[in-house]
């Protein structure tokens, strides 16, 4: 993924095409969101994989915004991986909440990868429950969407899993918990108390010699 909204796109389509060239037993995955699908970048990276069959896996996460402009006022299609039709690549949509379904997801796409089958579209219906930015004050958002998405938590979903099948306890994973929030608060206090950089440091690493 990149900072500029599709970049990131061809950017993975020339990183696969290095590792088919290499013959490297390895996929790239590329994330994005609902709205770099609209993007021409995305139109022109998933053609060139798919005629190359180049070993990528196109993960488009739509959480239902593009910046503040809604889904449906940027795309009429209802679901991003149809497009996947049009490259003769497979489409999947899955629960973006749900780990254990990207999970299946992925895994598939990426075996069609390393076998040569080339790319799959992958998109995780999701949504994004706090701003674009933290000077987003999320105006053009519900406020009973968003808490209804709240409650959809994917973190709260795969703890009530695998504390349900057995494969951790409820006591395991809140001092997992504890343990986390230290290193959290050890990391913040370690950069709250570190002095600030000499300026000339912005130039180092800028130009060869």
């Amino acid at each position: 993924t990149t900072t500029v909204v599709g970049g990131g796109l061809p950017i993975a389509v020339g990183v696969a095409f290095a590792q088919q060239y290499r013959n490297q037993n390895t996929v790239t995955a590329c994330l994005f969101g609902d709205g770099a699908a609209d993007e021409g970048s995305f139109h022109e990276a998933l053609n060139l994989a798919s005629l190359w069959r180049l070993p990528v896996v196109f993960v488009c996460e739509n959480n239902m915004y593009a910046g503040a402009q809604r889904y449906e006022e940027h795309t009429r299609a209802k679901d991003i991986a149809d497009r996947a039709m049009a490259y003769a690549m497979p489409g999947e949509v899955v629960n973006g909440n749900d780990v254990t379904a990207i999970y299946g997801a992925t895994r598939r796409a990426r075996d069609l990868a390393i076998s040569g089958g080339g790319p799959t579209l992958i998109e995780c219906k999701t949504y994004r429950c706090r701003g674009h930015g933290e000077a987003d004050h999320q105006l053009y958002q519900p406020k009973e969407e968003i808490a209804e998405w709240k409650g959809k938590c994917p973190i709260a979903r795969l703890r009530d899993e695998v504390v349900a099948q057995g494969l951790i306890s409820a006591d395991e994973l809140q001092e997992m918990e504890v343990k986390i929030n230290r290193i959290v608060e050890d990391a913040v206090r370690f950069a709250e108390e570190s002095p600030y950089p000499r300026l000339e440091e912005a130039l180092e690493d800028v130009f060869v010699q």
